[in-house]
């Protein structure tokens, strides 16, 4: 079925051509006729005159990122909120205003809202649709355009992510150097797959899709597009991996930043003490709040979730104001680990773990003895810390844990196996086994035997994980190949990689 799109809702500026776009969106001002035979008069028309003003294109396509903007992007989401200089028709991604030592320092994305979508079309006939409805392809298209091509557009929106926060301020940014020229944040951006190209030879009126959405286009599903993101003929798919070719950003929605200080600086930016280290409340007062201090409560645990630390410390602060009857000051109160954990994740490790203590030794429905009670926070704090008030042996913790995680449950690619890896043969030598059983120190060995060329191959780089092999096998399991010929030892150890890494027989 053939969608209507309203142009105010799909006017973009080409600002998304790449992360460092480049266009010349000077309007012609003769009026006639140009070689096409096209009247110039859409120059002079509305949609013309504002193709490069960002204050009415703020939900611009990204139609010309290739692969490697598309992963730096995604890359930068999943750490931070992203900034933004968009001026004009050049939208450039600011890749260093954002603080590498504490993820979510600036706010974080929430996890996606799915839909259940539908394909939808652009038909671009002559200039002024091109302004109207994607006039961030002024660049490379509208020479072609100008000269009587016409364009198709398919795209399919899977879902939207927002960020989890609905404002920057310029005063949030001052600290940082990075951030002098950021206009806008990436407030959402909208997940799914699109397909753009010559519509000369399309009967775009015949109905279903010219690029392979569905099964009820009379083109060729080969049919090859121009420009892509994504793949529509997966969108509707029912395999989990399949539709991860429906999940690519096509689309962003920019928010301006705003002048001055933050009013809420104040309140995000409070050293911890006995009141601000402090628990959300119990699980009965939870029932009892009133429905806008439960709203905030929830809302501070969607932040937890996204990685927004401080956002989260923020609305357990103002949940704190609107039920006084159950601040969150009382470590007895029963919620105690979620403020802890947003400690943890703002920066501040160790207080972190000082709350998730008291917390525990209050309100736990278990007793535990003061070892085990320490296991269960060096845990979170394993999970949860971040930046650089983390010691060594939470670095440790962290990089063994994730190792393990990759290897075993949750993909990763190349980069991080190797940068968890190099973490912990940094750290290892520094960090001494508390007791006889620290046994995650003690048996670091052992472990890398396992996660590292296991991480590898889960990656997709079997190479990588037979390179690296040789290095991670346990001293006892070297000794013994050390005393056969070359020969011999390279097979006794190719037969113990493939009977460990089972994945990458023959490989």
């Amino acid at each position: 079925m053939k969608h209507k799109i309203s142009l105010l809702a799909l006017a973009g500026c080409c600002a998304g051509l790449t992360l460092v776009a480049s266009t010349s969106c000077k309007m012609q001002q003769t009026v006639g006729l140009r070689e096409s035979g096209q009247s110039r008069l859409m120059d002079e028309s509305f949609a013309g005159q504002k193709a490069c003003d960002p204050e009415d294109h703020t939900r611009p396509f990204i139609i010309e990122w290739d692969a490697t903007d598309m992963s730096s992007f995604e890359s930068l989401t999943a750490s931070d909120i992203v900034l933004v200089k968009y001026e004009g028709c050049k939208l450039r991604v600011l890749d260093e205003c954002r603080n590498d030592s504490i993820r979510g320092s600036q706010g974080a994305y929430k996890p996606t809202e799915w839909t259940s979508g539908s394909l939808e079309t652009l038909d671009i006939h002559n200039e002024g649709e091109l302004y109207a409805k994607l006039p961030l392809g002024q660049a490379s298209l509208g020479g072609r355009v100008s000269g009587g091509e016409r364009f198709h557009m398919e795209y399919y929106v899977a879902g939207t992510t927002y960020a989890s926060r609905d404002a920057v301020y310029r005063d949030d940014l001052a600290s940082n150097p990075g951030c002098d020229d950021a206009t806008h944040f990436v407030y959402g951006f909208n997940l799914g797959a699109f397909a753009l190209g010559s519509a000369n030879e399309i009967n775009s009126e015949v109905g279903g899709s010219v690029y392979g959405f569905g099964a009820g286009g009379k083109h060729s599903k080969g049919r090859t597009a121009e420009k892509k993101g994504g793949d529509l003929g997966v969108c509707q798919a029912a395999d989990a991996t399949e539709v991860q070719g429906c999940k690519t950003p096509i689309r962003l929605n920019l928010r301006k930043i705003r002048d001055g200080a933050n009013p809420e600086v104040e309140a995000m930016s409070a050293p911890d003490d006995s009141d601000s280290l402090s628990a959300a409340g119990v699980i009965n007062a939870k029932l009892e709040m009133s429905g806008e201090a439960r709203a905030r409560f929830e809302a501070a645990q969607q932040k937890l979730v996204a990685g927004d630390g401080k956002g989260c410390l923020k609305e357990l602060d103002a949940h704190d104001k609107l039920d006084p009857d159950h601040k969150t000051s009382d470590p007895k109160g029963g919620l105690g680990l979620v403020r802890a954990q947003c400690v943890m994740m703002s920066g501040k490790c160790d207080a972190g773990k000082v709350l998730a203590r008291k917390s525990l030794e209050a309100t736990a429905t278990m007793q535990m003895g003061p070892e085990q009670l320490d296991k269960v926070v060096e845990a979170y704090g394993t999970q949860w810390c971040q930046g650089d008030s983390m010691s060594d042996r939470d670095q440790l913790l962290q990089a063994l844990n994730q190792l393990q995680s990759a290897a075993f449950t949750t993909r990763k690619d190349v980069e991080f196996c190797e940068v968890q890896y190099a973490k912990i043969k940094k750290l290892a030598p520094k960090v001494k086994a508390k007791d006889s059983d620290d046994t995650q120190i003690l048996n670091i060995e052992g472990s890398l035997f396992t996660t590292v060329p296991l991480c590898y191959e889960r990656a997709g780089s079997c190479e990588k994980a037979w390179k690296v092999f040789p290095e991670v096998l346990p001293q006892r399991t070297k000794d013994g190949f050390a005393n056969m010929e070359e020969e011999a030892r390279t097979k006794a150890t190719r037969s113990t990689f493939e009977s460990l890494v089972r994945n990458c027989v023959g490989k």
